[in-house]
This record gives C-alpha cells, structure tokens and sequence, in this order.
C-alpha cells in the first residue's frame, strides 16, 4: 500500500506540469496584459517598458513559464500581479472556508442521503421509492445559483432569520451555502445508495443471514451495506473533491471568500500569477482526495483491502491453494481405493425406497432391447392418437400464419428501445417535456430580436397577468418572450456541448480501446490532465482566453465533459475489440479505422447514447452557471442564467424575473435525466422486463 500512495504521488508531478503549462499557455492568449490596467495617461513610454520589464513581459512565454515553475520547485507561488500579496499566503487564508464549506456539506449529505436511500430501496417500486427518486432527479436538476438566490430570498429577506453572504456571523452565515452545497450531494449519494442497494439486496448471502434469524436491521447495516460501500463512497469523494477543487458558483451567489471566489477573481483581474497557484493547488487537493478516496476502499471492502498484500503473503496463499488434499481410504481397503460419495447422485435416492431391490432386480432381468421397443411402440401410439385427434392443425396453422408472424415477429433493436420506453413512466414524461421544448424552440425562432431587447419602461415591473404571464423585467421588457426566445439558447449550447464533446471523446476513446498499447497510455493521461482540472475554472479561463461569445461557450463546456466520454467509450470498446466479428474484418483485409468505426463502435453505443442524454442536461447547467458569473452568453441576449443574473438585484421586489427561467432550466435537465434513465433501463439486459 506504500509504494501505491508513492506511486499515486509521484504521479502528481507530470500531471502539476502539463496543467500549468495549458493554464499558463491559455492566459497568455488572452487579449491584453496585466500592465494594461495599470497604465495611466501621466505615464511615459519609459515608465510603461519599466513596468513590462518588472513582470518580465518583454521576455518570451517559455521563459516566464520555466521561471515561474523553477520558483516553484522552490516552493514560491510568485505574487499577485494585482494586490502584490503572496499567492500562497492568500490562498492558505481562504482554504478553511473552502474546508469548512465543504465538509459541513458532505456531512449534511451523508445524514440524509444514505438513510433515505436505504429506504428507497428497501421499499422499491412503492411510494417511498417514487417520492425519493423524483426528490433526487429534481435535485440533480436544480441550478445551484438559482436554488442559493431562493434560499437567500426566504430565509435572509422574507424570513429574516440568517444572514445573505459572507461568514462575519459564525455557524449562522454557513448554514445557507452548507444546505445548499449539500442539497446537489443529497441528490448524487441517495441515487448511488438506492442502486447499490438494489443489486444486493436479493443475493443468497442476505437469504442465508434472513434465514438464520438475524435481524432485518443486522442484515442491511452489516451485509447489504458492507457490500454496496464501494459506489457509495466515490459519489461521497467524488462530490467532496468537486467542492474543494473551489464551488466557484456557490461562493459568489453567497459573497463566501473560499479559494473558488479567489479563482473567478483572478481571471477577472487577468492574474496570470494568482490563477496559476490556484489551479496548481486546487488540483493537487483534488487528486489527493481521489487518492483517499481509493485508500477508503481497503477499508470497507475486504477483496480490495487483499490486493495490497504483499507477495509473500500471496505467494503463502498460492501453496496453500494448490495444495493436493487428502483422500479418505478405509482401513480394511488394501488397494487404497478412493471412497466415492454417492450423495449427490439422482438415483442414490431411488435406491434407498422401500421398493428398491425389487425395481433394481426387474431392471437387471429385463432385457434392455425390450425395453427399448417397448418405448418406441408407446411413442408411435401417442402419435397416432395425436394425429387422430387433431387432424386439421397444420391446415389451422397455415390459415392463422399472418396473425402468428405478427405476435412472434422480432422487433429490430431501435423498436425494441422504444418499446421499453414506452413502459417507462419517468422516460415517456421526459420524452414529452423535450418534444414541447422543441416545439418551443421552432416558436422562437419566429420571434425577433427586437422584441425581447426593446425597452418599454412604462411598463418596467409589471407583476405576471393575462398579458404579460410572466410580468415584465426592470427595463419593461415581456419575461415570456425573453424565456421563449432563450430556448435557442439553452438547447443550442446544449447540444452543441455535448456534440463536441462527444466527437472527440468518442474518437480518442475509439483509438485508445481499440489499438492499446502506447496510444492507449497516451490518450489517456491526457484524459487523466484534462479531467484534474475544474470542469468550472476550464471553463472560466477558455471563455476568458477566446472571449465571450456562443461557440466559445460551447467550446469551453464541452471540453470538461471530453474525459467522461473517453472513459466510457474505451471500456465499451475493450470488451468486444476481441468478439469474432472483429476478428473476421481483419482476416478479410480491412483498415483498423474501418473495423474501429464501422464493426466494433456501432455495437458499443449502448452506454455512449445513455452518457449522451445525461451530459445533455450538465451541459446546460453549466452553461447556465457561467452565464450567471457573467463569462456565459452576454448581454442583451436572453440566455436563461443570464436573466437570473441580471435579476439578482430585484428579487426582493420582483421575484419572478428569477422564478421563470429557472425553472426552465430545472424542467430541461429533469427531462433529459429522465429521457437517460429510461434508455440506461431499454439498453440494459437486467433491466428489461418482457
């Protein structure tokens, strides 16, 4: 187990370098520098070239960046090209309100989320387990930054009983950000604990411990859940490193001064120096809680506890397994003949009836051809009989072989999906909620730019009515037409995320699969690189680096989701690389490409449409937080994070300006997670049911 730690660790510096140097390299592409803030018009050009020269800005790229990482090896961050602190010293001073945040979360998480997962799955398919399933979808959902404003909206305004933003009142000022951080934990770790759950539920162990008359209580904490830790504990780890890599939207909505506000305020103020430490640090937090994570596994699964055993003890096990055991003789047996056990032997128990010496003689006396004709004579009678009783049945089968051909007839597997979706409440009721989105979408593109940017501010404010069912914003504008024409939007970033996403992961997960090998190392450690980095603070430094536009946006969120389809598209090619099929096109002549892309990827597309329609909804909902910190879609156009950006301010007054678009953005995503789970049920095998 030591040398895994050392070896994980190690793995740490390649990992720190390549993301350093992307950072490093992507700031650089930034339009202006530091320097050009500083400027002011009582400046000379000499005193302009002296302040270049103090950050080495007349020097190239590569020599800053070897500068920089050789004061780190030294363990020198630099200072801040803005406030002139040290980049070490700030981020040591808000990483225990990241800490504090983040565990109080994870806390609140476990507390709530496991048991009512043991619940739901206790009692599946009843009321419990619908009520908790829809409770997790709609928290899986729900836009942090809009669930934060309503919180803040009912306990801070309306309420009055905590305080909106910082941490200058103790326990107090945690309590909103920690429930709010904690409600997306809730969501993922009951969803994980319920489906763990079920697939042990019913194994003969728990039959075994039932039966012996342990307690129902015995038998869920100690078998069921021993067995179902492993899932459970990396959507825990895997939560838990999300929130310390820096909740960057959490921290603002709540003015939280943690290490992912420092972040988003060092890409604002273009400080090279201050990100770089951030993202450096923050990604070492992260792999060290994966490590953790892992580590956790020997201790609440003993056959992985047992893989870091050492060989000696292995190879003490191995002689003990093979090891040729004794074989029982019987004393008066010279030969030492083997005593066979007739115990599992169908006709030992025939044998030992009261009427089994006189079967036994009669089989003995009866000769065995006679017994065979006997049998042939008693077989040819019953078909004679049959025939005479139903004379017309093949005459019956040819007149009804339409009807037969149509209730035997095999679906093809596109019919066999929709099928099972058919029967699946929760998919057909996000089918449906996506087809109105999509109807909602062709209706947007009748309406006109000018109608959802002209101001009217006679009507500014205007509470929802019969003409404006969504009332109006602060500048008079109708909020139904600015929601209808952000559709575009949202379900263009959307799919346009998940569609570059998909492209390149698929293709380099295709490769990696397929060929093995080097291609494979490399392939994926850089999916190990780009997965490291905070999907958010990805996002923030590429919309900041190409500026603020809808392709950069969509380039930037579908990056971060590359590695997941990396992942799944190279297990899913790994186990059928070797199936005949795959074996046959290479023994006829074809290309690799044509065999990876042609034979093996469209018979393992299962699980990558199923990753398709869940990254669908993630993808808006970052998009939707970036838009929110203002590096997303700009102004005037009405992209939904965007407006409940821009309605922050009144949502004391007017809250609906918020109300709308975020549901929106809620009902989108529950539609494409329900529309996933539905698939993930019809392209599963167990799942089906005939």
């Amino acid at each position: 187990m030591i040398r895994y730690i050392i070896k994980r660790v190690l793995l740490l510096i390649p990992v720190i370098i390549a993301i350093s140097f992307i950072v490093f390299a992507l700031m650089e592409l930034t339009p202006g520098d530091i320097v050009d803030a500083m400027i002011t018009g009582d400046m000379t050009p000499e005193d302009i070239i002296e302040l270049r020269e103090q950050f080495n800005l007349h020097r190239s790229m590569f020599y800053r960046y070897a500068l920089y990482m050789i004061n780190l090896v030294q363990g020198d961050l630099g200072i801040s090209m803005v406030t002139g602190a040290n980049v070490w010293d700030m981020f040591m001073s808000r990483l225990p309100n990241t800490l504090l945040l983040s565990f109080s979360a994870l806390i609140i998480g476990m507390v709530v989320a496991i048991p009512m997962g043991i619940i739901a799955a206790r009692r599946a398919g009843k009321i419990t387990d619908n009520v908790t399933t829809v409770f997790t979808l709609v928290g899986m959902s729900m836009p942090v930054f809009w669930i934060g404003i309503l919180l803040i909206l009912v306990f801070s305004f309306w309420l009055g009983w905590l305080p909106a933003s910082g941490n200058r009142d103790g326990i107090r000022s945690l309590i909103l950000p920690a429930v709010c951080s904690s409600l997306t934990i809730m969501a993922f770790t009951t969803r994980q604990t319920r489906s763990s759950l079920l697939d042990v539920l019913k194994s003969d162990y728990l039959r075994t411990a039932r039966a012996k008359g342990a307690p129902e209580k015995i038998v869920i904490r100690r078998h069921a859940l021993g067995n179902a830790w492993i899932p459970i504990v990396t959507a825990l780890g895997t939560t838990l490193a999300t929130q310390l890599a820096g909740a960057v939207v959490i921290e603002q909505v709540f003015a939280w001064p943690g290490i992912g506000r420092m972040a988003a305020e060092a890409v604002s103020g273009r400080d090279v120096t201050t990100l770089l430490g951030t993202v450096i640090l923050t990604t070492v937090l992260y792999v060290l809680v994966q490590l953790i994570v892992d580590l956790i596994y020997a201790f609440v699964d003993p056959r992985i506890k047992s893989q870091y055993m050492s060989k000696r003890k292995k190879s003490s096990s191995s002689t003990l397994l093979h090891r040729k055991p004794k074989i029982n003789t019987t004393a008066s047996d010279k030969s030492a003949n083997p005593q066979i056990n007739f115990a599992d032997n169908p006709a030992d128990d025939a044998l030992k009836c009261n009427n089994a010496p006189s079967t036994l003689s009669a089989i003995k006396e009866t000769p065995m051809s006679a017994i065979s004709k006997q049998t042939a004579d008693a077989k040819a009678d019953n078909t004679r009989q049959d025939a005479k009783e139903t004379p017309s049945l093949y005459d019956r089968i040819s007149d009804d072989r339409t009807l037969l051909s149509k209730q035997f007839k095999k679906r093809s597997q596109l019919g066999d999906i929709f099928h099972h979706l058919s029967k699946n409440k929760g998919a057909m009721a996000g089918f449906i909620i996506v087809g109105l989105l999509l109807l909602i979408l062709v209706v947007s593109l009748f309406i006109s730019f000018d109608a959802v940017t002209n101001i009217d501010m006679s009507r500014r404010f205007t509470p929802p009515n019969l003409r404006h069912p969504f009332g109006t914003d602060n500048m008079g504008r109708d909020q139904l037409l600015r929601v209808v024409y952000g559709t575009r939007f949202t379900l263009g970033i959307g799919f346009g995320a998940a569609a570059v996403a998909s492209f390149f992961g698929i293709a380099l997960g295709a490769i990696s699969g397929y060929f093995g090998g080097i291609r494979d190392e490399v392939i994926m450690r850089f999916s190990d690189i780009l997965a490291s980095i905070p999907g958010m603070l990805l996002g923030l430094v590429i919309v900041t680096v190409l500026g603020q536009s809808i392709p950069n946006l969509i380039l930037a969120v579908g990056l971060s989701a590359i590695p997941n389809y990396i992942r799944i598209t190279r297990a899913s090619i790994m186990s059928i690389r070797n199936q005949e099929y795959v074996e046959a096109a290479r023994a006829i002549g074809l290309s690799h490409i044509i065999i990876v892309f042609k034979q093996a990827l469209p018979n393992g597309l299962s699980p990558i449409i199923v990753t398709f329609s869940v990254n669908l909804g993630m993808s808006i909902i970052v998009a939707a937080s970036l838009s929110f910190l203002g590096f997303g879609v700009p102004a005037p156009y009405p992209e939904w994070g965007t407006m409940i950006s821009m309605s922050r301010e009144f949502a004391r007054s007017a809250p609906y300006l918020m109300t709308f678009p975020g549901l929106f953005i809620m009902l989108t995503v529950l539609a494409f997670n329900l529309l996933g789970d539905g698939l993930r049920d019809a392209l599963d095998p167990k799942q089906k049911k005939r």
